[in-house]
């Protein structure tokens, strides 16, 4: 109740912009009907907080009335302040179960005996969440998308599978039936395409019989 936003992307302009667009466009709009422009409302901030750090109040309220928070984990991310902040402010307001990790760059693993993320070699995610998770949270792996941004495109079907499973967590839903719902939503816009240039085409050969 009271959420505007059913998700909110936090990310690092260095390296993850292409990704974050690309993200936010598939989660807004895979398995919607034909008849809507979006299924979900995702907050995706273009700006810079280095360079704008007087934006930080309106950032906290769009995190305030975020239902999900979507990370996008990186070296990047883990170093900058305003990520680390964006989180820290999130988590406190909505907890951890609302969390979804996206990994763009570096390495996640998980170690069961310890309880946390390995930190061989750096964990790519910001201070405020070491030590906080009891078990492995639900993360996609979006590595292949930043080393080549012109893959992250909805024509590419590896770019919405792999983003199916935080827009079917958000949307509450099975991942198997927002699949079936996005090909249903495909067919249709193939129909709905083919079908006048159908009847042109018979129309223009109906037009070359009749001038025959």
């Amino acid at each position: 109740r009271g959420f505007v936003y059913d998700a909110f992307i936090s990310y690092s302009q260095r390296g993850d912009r292409a990704v974050a667009r690309a993200l936010r466009t598939v989660v807004q709009t895979i398995g919607t009907p034909w008849w809507k422009v979006r299924g979900l409302n995702v907050f995706l901030d273009a700006t810079s907080l280095s360079a704008a750090p007087s934006l930080w109040q309106g950032i906290a309220e769009k995190l305030a009335v975020s239902r999900y928070l979507i990370l996008l984990a990186s070296p990047e991310a883990a170093a900058s302040k305003w990520v680390d902040r964006e989180v820290s402010s999130f988590l406190e307001r909505h907890g951890k179960d609302r969390l979804l990790i996206a990994l763009t760059d570096g390495a996640l693993d998980w170690d069961e005996a310890l309880g946390d993320f390995r930190a061989e070699g750096g964990v790519p995610l910001p201070p405020s969440l070491r030590g906080r998770f009891a078990e492995e949270p639900l993360w996609v792996d979006l590595r292949p998308f930043r080393r080549d941004p012109a893959t992250a495109t909805k024509s590419n079907q590896a770019f919405p599978h792999a983003a199916l499973d935080l827009a079917a967590t958000i949307r509450g839903v099975e991942k198997a039936d927002l699949y079936s719902d996005e090909l249903r939503r495909q067919r249709r816009m193939l129909r709905l395409a083919y079908g006048p240039a159908g009847v042109v085409a018979l129309l223009a050969v109906g037009a070359g019989i009749a001038a025959y």
